[in-house]
């Protein structure tokens, strides 16, 4: 008849130490991959170049150049020095005009106070990129900690914000419109003011939040719009093999990244540079989309 082995037999304390092991190297494994996540990978960027066809371009603005931030999140949980690096990127691209689309900041586990100041340091670091214009929008982290602690800061150091209003690009005789809509995830943005009624001219349109393409297109003024901005998904911040972002916020499920189309309104999704939730990038570098127009 066949007996189990004694409990302190060599070959089951063998098969203790193993796996014991394999549970220390798992976790080990995982511990690597968080610190990666947190300390490289949310440190990694990519500048994305697009070329994007605009219908009716004014001569004066083929090969017009715009680099979209986005997502900035000071200092839950970027740095000032990351910040402080992609505006010098931004500089060295030495583009035509800089568009922010929303979340300077963040309301997070810290005070608002906190917020408040970081918004100030924002606007300093901002202040320094060298672009003949820049202009921003509000996100939904800006709204819950006090658009107003956002917006002063900004505008003192010369970050123009467009909340649900649009002003001209202008180059000699020519003009395109730059518009902004209200932060459409804790407020309900007013097309009718952010679009102008008779442009006769090509309209970007910088709204934080994507999935609000979906209500865009059922306005009367959508036919008027050429490119939407938005950033707000951070592109997922997390995304593994097999299985896709696993951080998608409301408002910004449907359009994680990259270039879309409705119709002849085009859609591009900024990842943004900061993180929101737990400071981790995984598989989903932050982003400064470099986009040229040109001539449909």
């Amino acid at each position: 008849m066949h007996r189990g082995l004694p409990p302190n037999s060599p070959t089951q304390s063998h098969h203790v130490t193993r796996r014991g092991f394999l549970s220390y190297a798992a976790a080990a494994a995982g511990l690597g991959l968080a610190t990666y996540s947190g300390t490289h990978a949310r440190h990694e960027f990519e500048i994305t170049p697009t070329t994007l066809p605009i219908r009716n371009l004014p001569d004066a603005f083929q090969g017009f150049r715009i680099v979209q931030m986005s997502d900035i999140h000071l200092e839950e949980y970027t740095e000032t020095w990351f910040l402080e690096r992609m505006v010098a990127q931004v500089n060295a691209l030495a583009p035509d005009l800089v568009l922010i689309t929303g979340d300077f900041v963040t309301v997070g586990p810290l005070s608002l106070e906190v917020s408040w100041r970081a918004a100030g340091v924002a606007a300093e670091i901002l202040s320094t990129l060298k672009a003949p214009q820049r202009f921003g929008v509000l996100g939904n982290h800006d709204v819950n900690v006090g658009a107003e602690h956002v917006i002063r800061p900004l505008e003192a150091h010369r970050t123009p914000i467009l909340v649900d209003s649009y002003t001209p690009i202008e180059r000699g005789s020519d003009v395109i419109w730059l518009c902004g809509a209200n932060d459409a995830g804790t407020r309900i943005p007013d097309l009718n003011f952010a679009i102008p009624a008779r442009p006769n001219a090509p309209v970007i349109f910088m709204c934080h939040e994507p999935d609000y393409a979906e209500q865009v297109v059922l306005h009367p003024r959508f036919p008027l719009i050429d490119l939407m901005l938005s950033g707000h998904t951070h592109g997922g911040q997390i995304r593994l093999p097999y299985i896709g972002p696993l951080i998608l916020p409301t408002m910004g499920q449907k359009y994680v990244e990259g270039l879309f189309h409705f119709d002849h309104m085009q859609l591009y999704v900024n990842r943004g540079i900061g993180t929101v939730g737990v400071p981790f990038r995984l598989n989903c570098p932050a982003e400064l989309a470099h986009i040229t127009l040109v001539r449909a």
